[in-house]
């Protein structure tokens, strides 16, 4: 029903693009990858845009057709009996170090070690700027240096995980810069290469108590570089916990974030799974919720539906209403009090869960995970 109703609304928004070329009130579907979203907009520059408008419309309108036949509920996973909520500890700006003992030139004998060192040695006659002297060594090869690391107990079995971050100068298409690479070593000192990005964010660390979770990112060189990532310890390995182009944000023992084209998703950690579930959200009739408006609070979204056809609101766990005026949208939300629709602190972090593939709770009681949620300290 939700895939179907933002296809719905993905179609009227492009039919009112085609009447009316203001930007301000326009919504468009969520791109489910960022190579998806960069696809299309090759696809555009090849063919006019008022090609490219009248197809895509009549392809989402012959979806929408296809879905409204054959529509189902999605499958929603079930938060797992012996899950714990945990009030953890949201570091921005986390700091690393540079003292890692031997794992420091093992990092960087490792990347020396990768394809990305055989193609900068092939260009190495391009890195003649005075920013790439510090990655030679004194014979004139490329010299991979060691920025900073995280060593910490990860996965809470007693012994040290390091994520590692090493810089050496890469060509990106026909430009020279340096990349910052994400290394991760395991307690044996076994090395993985998980990422790489230029222009890093700063670094937030997850502290669960008995597990803790990094972010690695950056904004990059253009739109398309822009990544950003999260990253646990499950078995001894490091897991991809959540990837995107966005930020991430706190809201008591879930997890927010916000993205490129209205990606992102308001989730919890599964302590159990050992994974990030979204929590999506419980369809509610407009109709419904105009009764419960006494106050007419959401006057507002009932003159955008006069004037655009389309109108969506949601219960997510029991607690936040959000309003919603497109696939794009991140939702406005409120809470429910004393027969009143209120927006409070509470509703800041909170949005609408694009949670493409990953796997999503409907059925679960926020209230209640608050109250009962442990903390770190």
């Amino acid at each position: 029903m939700k895939k179907q109703k933002l296809l719905a609304a993905l179609a009227a928004a492009i039919l009112l693009t085609a009447c009316n070329t203001s930007s301000a009130d326009n919504v468009g579907e969520q791109s489910v990858t960022v190579t998806a979203a960069e696809t299309a907009s090759q696809t555009a520059e090849s063919v006019s845009e008022t090609e490219t408008e009248a197809e895509t419309t009549a392809e989402i309108q012959t979806e929408t057709e296809a879905s409204s036949e054959n529509s189902t509920e999605p499958e929603y996973a079930e938060v797992s009996e012996d899950n714990v909520f945990i009030d953890y500890e949201f570091i921005e700006n986390y700091q690393g170090t540079t003292e890692i003992g031997v794992l420091a030139a093992g990092a960087v004998e490792f990347l020396t070690e990768s394809e990305y060192y055989s193609e900068s040695t092939e260009n190495i006659g391009e890195f003649t700027d005075e920013k790439f002297k510090k990655y030679f060594d004194e014979s004139g090869n490329i010299l991979p240096r060691l920025q900073t690391a995280y060593p910490e107990d990860y996965d809470g079995d007693g012994s040290t995980e390091t994520f590692i971050i090493v810089d050496m100068p890469i060509m990106q298409g026909d430009q020279p810069l340096v990349r910052s690479f994400l290394i991760y070593a395991d307690s044996r000192g076994d090395m993985t290469l998980l990422n790489e990005a230029s222009n890093l964010y700063d670094t937030i660390l997850l502290d669960y108590g008995d597990f803790k979770q990094l972010t690695f990112g950056g904004f990059g060189t253009c739109g398309a570089d822009d990544r950003n990532a999260l990253y646990g310890v499950v078995n001894g390995e490091a897991k991809t916990l959540y990837g995107f182009r966005g930020e991430f944000f706190k809201k008591d023992c879930f997890l927010s974030t916000f993205g490129a084209q209205g990606g992102g998703a308001f989730m919890y950690y599964d302590t159990v799974a050992c994974e990030y579930r979204a929590i999506a959200g419980e369809d509610i009739p407009i109709e419904k919720i105009k009764e419960m408006d006494t106050a007419n609070a959401l006057s507002e979204f009932y003159e955008w539906l006069d004037e655009h056809g389309f109108l969506y609101a949601e219960l997510i766990g029991g607690r936040y209403y959000v309003m919603l005026r497109g696939a794009m949208d991140t939702g406005t939300v409120y809470l429910y009090e004393n027969g009143e629709f209120i927006q409070t602190e509470d509703c800041k972090d909170v949005r609408d869960s694009h949670y493409g593939n990953m796997n999503a709770v409907v059925d679960i009681d926020i209230n209640k995970a608050i109250a009962e949620m442990k903390s770190v300290k």
